[in-house]
């Protein structure tokens, strides 16, 4: 009997040993297995029709850039319900798992290693700002996922690897379009600069000096701020009123241009502003109040664009959400889910072919113009607009040098 248990014994260690050998053979990665950071449940259904196709999101939702989160989130999850609600991706659902990187470098890097131990995750769509964009382009590339943020216009974006994506315009083609149009179409021919000190704002007054001077204009100062380091901007905006400059070029996120506009009013520096189109936010809007009425943008989204796609876009999302301000990241952010569904119907769920179709596009149907991408970056139009009556209008010349003149003769009564 007792010489029976011992060989039961041995019998049951051995199965003990089989088991756990076949467990990590299992594994695939020599034990380092992927797993969903952010969800409980796995498309693994044990078929060949998977349970979904999965994307991320990672971007700021807290803090003091959250409202660009969830004006992505919004627009992608848009596009991702109006795809679902057609029959998915040959009836596979597209979900979306967000992730918070508070807009700050350092913390999208730790995030951003937690999204790419999800085997399941095709694609991430984010980060906002193009320094967090870079910070984590590096983790991206090594694990072979396209990021593909809606707004890094960075020159050196698109060129930190194989597998980055933006929706924007790069700096260099927006700071030669906003040359040309405050030197020929607003005629003005000085120009003083007052920007975060960051890399987008640094690019900014590199890339307008040049293009702005190379046509005849002059830059009479360009001054830098701190993310942070004040509330005050009185000092910097009357050095340069020292010059006399006749437009005025604040850069930032759109709280801190808000201000800037405010404090300028204040000072009586009656010129013409003009800024990136970050600033198309509804709280822009009104936090600046009548202080930045006829301020101006160019953008790749006016919203009296009379182009059908487009009116049937924004009448869609109007009813979904209500009349809120439609700007450029939100027209980025729903071509870019389409572009990733017709990768989806194209390729399936191959991150090497879904990459490289995001990064190489000719000539896309987008939902405010037809445009190409090339090397990760989109070539789209822009368009030049004003606040008016504390809401955005489509700019000409004619109609703002009227608003303009009764703007400032207002403002000095």
């Amino acid at each position: 009997m007792k010489k029976m248990s011992k060989v039961l014994a041995l019998i049951m260690c051995l199965a003990l040993v089989v088991t756990a050998f076949a467990a990590c053979s299992n594994g695939g990665n020599g034990g380092d297995s992927q797993v969903s950071t952010n969800s409980g449940d796995s498309s693994n259904t044990g078929t060949d029709t998977p349970e979904y196709y999965k994307c991320a999101y990672l971007g700021p939702m807290t803090g003091e850039s959250a409202q660009y989160g969830e004006v992505h989130t919004r627009a992608y999850q848009f596009a991702i319900d109006q795809i679902n609600e057609a029959g998915g991706i040959n009836g596979v659902p597209i979900k979306m798992d967000i992730y918070d990187d508070k807009n700050d470098a350092k913390e999208a890097v730790t995030v951003a290693n937690k999204i790419v131990l999800d085997d399941e995750v095709l694609i991430c769509f984010g980060p906002f700002a193009s320094t967090v964009a870079i910070a984590v382009a590096p983790v991206f590339e090594k694990a072979g996922i396209t990021e593909c943020s809606p707004s890094a216009s960075h020159v050196d974006f698109e060129f930190q690897g194989e597998y980055m994506v933006t929706g924007s315009n790069n700096q260099d083609y927006m700071q030669t379009e906003f040359a040309k149009f405050v030197y020929n179409d607003l005629g003005l021919k000085t120009t003083g600069m007052l920007c975060l000190n960051d890399d987008v704002g640094n690019n900014t007054i590199e890339v307008f000096t040049r293009e702005y001077e190379a046509l005849g204009g002059t830059v009479t100062k360009a001054l830098t701020y701190n993310k942070g380091s004040s509330t005050d901007f009185t000092p910097q905006i009357s050095s340069i009123m020292q010059d006399n400059p006749e437009c005025f070029y604040p850069y930032g996120t759109y709280a801190e241009v808000a201000q800037i506009a405010i404090q300028a009013r204040q000072l009586d520096f009656m010129v013409p502003m003009i800024s990136h189109d970050s600033m198309m936010k509804d709280e822009f809007l009104s936090v600046g109040g009548d202080n930045v009425e006829c301020f101006l943008l160019l953008t790749g989204a006016d919203p009296n664009l009379d182009y059908a796609p487009f009116q049937e876009f924004k009448a869609a999302f109007t009813e979904k959400y209500g009349d809120v301000t439609i700007d450029s990241h939100t027209l980025h952010c729903y071509d870019q889910m389409n572009m990733f569904a017709e990768a989806l119907r194209e390729y399936g769920p191959d991150r090497a072919k879904i990459n490289s179709y995001m990064r190489d596009v000719t000539d896309y149907e987008g939902v405010s113009s037809t445009y190409s991408v090339i090397g990760g970056r989109p070539q789209k139009p822009m368009f030049p607009l004003y606040v008016k009556d504390g809401t955005w209008a489509s700019w000409t010349k004619d109609a703002w040098d009227t608003d303009w003149a009764a703007y400032v003769e207002s403002y000095s009564a």
